[in-house]
């Protein structure tokens, strides 16, 4: 994935791999090979259940601020003469995107993934690096702050043979994800969901672009003041087009983090205390028990009136975690989750 270009070096703390990578000796779940049509590839030598860890890896190098980007290709050569010959071999066997001048910089571009959410701070993972892109990733990688690690978990089933792969893109429907990947990634997506027969295609970008407007809808501060029985409404919808769509990567954890506001916000503990639960769930699926935002979400479950925003759009859904119902059936807690009762 694309990120900063300025680079600085960040020592392992582990002895790198034969392979060039900072690995952890994590068991053998896949092998990387040449697959036609997509150079490397990373594939599955045993079934995986979702929510395991495959593989944890420490950077290469990390991107930093630097003085002047002029000196960056000069600065970026230093530094790979600096690593031992098996992490050098590693990163620049790596894909480049835009091969010519700047090379070295661009091997960086075109590989290195942010060190969290928002990080202006990216790093190279030479193992991870191979993984490539489907619209419907089978893994997912997160930055974990106290492993000082990039983890890549499974989080969907994978069998003994099929690509594991992860996401270069946050989503929408075709029309926008293929030239965008092509502009960014220089190849033509040919992934289960792009390879989809037309018209099965027309309905997932339809609902695809559907959840884009609801995403938006959900996000509107006055609607989750004014109506908020309709954007946890809107909530639902969402997570029933995520899971007919088969996305299970860090989207639902988010969905149920703005379900879990919405509640909170109005003062509604025991809807609050499930939805933190499921996000929490969904957080540990695709970042492991490690996940800061798992941790936070567990906190927010015994107690949502720790959150700073609790009741503070009123105490119109007041309740207690005991309120939660017991002894009813899946279906009719789903209602009552989502109120849907009437």
């Amino acid at each position: 994935m694309p990120s900063s270009t300025d680079i600085s070096t960040s020592p392992p703390d582990s002895k790198p791999g034969q392979d060039g990578s900072n690995g952890s000796p994590e068991p053998e779940y896949f092998k990387i090979e040449d697959i036609p049509g997509k150079g490397k590839g990373v594939i599955a030598i045993q079934d995986i259940s979702p929510g395991t860890c495959i593989f944890r890896e420490q950077p290469l190098f990390t991107t930093a601020s630097l003085t002047s980007t002029a000196t960056q290709e000069r600065d970026l050569a230093s530094i790979v003469r600096s690593l031992p010959k098996g992490s050098q071999r590693a990163f620049l066997s790596l894909y480049n995107n835009n091969p010519g001048k700047e090379p070295l910089s661009n091997i960086v571009r075109t590989n290195a993934y942010p060190l969290g959410p928002g990080s202006s701070i990216g790093a190279i993972f030479p193992v991870i690096a191979r993984f490539n892109h489907s619209c419907r990733p089978n893994t997912q990688h997160a930055w974990n702050k106290l492993l000082n690690m990039e983890t890549c978990h499974v989080i969907s089933p994978v069998k003994k043979g099929d690509e594991l792969t992860l996401s270069y893109h946050a989503g929408g429907p075709s029309s926008t994800r293929r030239p965008e990947l092509k502009t960014y990634f220089g190849f033509d997506c040919t992934c289960k969901v792009c390879s989809l027969p037309q018209d099965k295609l027309a309905l997932s970008d339809e609902r695809l672009t559907r959840a884009q407007k609801l995403d938006v809808a959900i996000g509107d501060p006055k609607r989750v003041r004014l109506v908020p029985d309709k954007v946890l409404k809107d909530c639902k919808e969402l997570l029933d087009i995520y899971r007919e769509e088969g996305i299970a990567d860090t989207r639902v954890p988010r969905l149920y983090w703005d379900a879990f506001q919405i509640a909170a916000l109005h003062g509604d503990k025991a809807r609050a205390n499930i939805f933190a639960e499921r996000g929490r769930d969904a957080r540990i699926l695709g970042e492991g028990e490690g996940s800061e935002d798992a941790i936070e979400m567990e906190r927010y479950r015994r107690d949502p009136g720790k959150w700073e925003g609790f009741a503070g759009k009123g105490r119109k859904w007041k309740s207690e975690i005991r309120d939660i119902p017991n002894g009813v059936s899946e279906v009719e807690f789903e209602k009552w989750l989502w109120k849907e009762e009437k």
